[in-house]
């Protein structure tokens, strides 16, 4: 049971390494689309940056619930009933 626990544990830290690194991406990727539409069409023009802002926000979203909230306590549960035979 300590071992699947540590094994837990190592799932739940890959997870929120891996949104950190996706949260970092995501900032800068989308400060750099905001530069560009600044800078070559200025405030008078449509901001297309707000869609991938939008769409991968909503992916980062998922990430952050997955390494943060859901803990996998759900997984577990399953896995144990299905170890019992139930």
């Amino acid at each position: 049971m300590e071992n699947e626990r540590n094994e837990n544990l190592w799932r739940i830290a890959k997870l929120r390494v891996r949104f950190k690194q996706s949260a970092i991406a995501y900032l800068a990727v989308n400060t750099l689309l905001v530069g560009i539409w600044y800078f070559s069409s200025g405030l008078h023009s449509f901001f297309w940056p707000g869609f991938p802002i939008v769409f991968w926000g909503l992916g980062l979203g998922t990430e952050y619930y997955r390494a943060y909230v859901d803990k996998g306590d759900s997984v577990l549960r399953e896995y144990e009933k299905m170890r019992q035979g139930n």
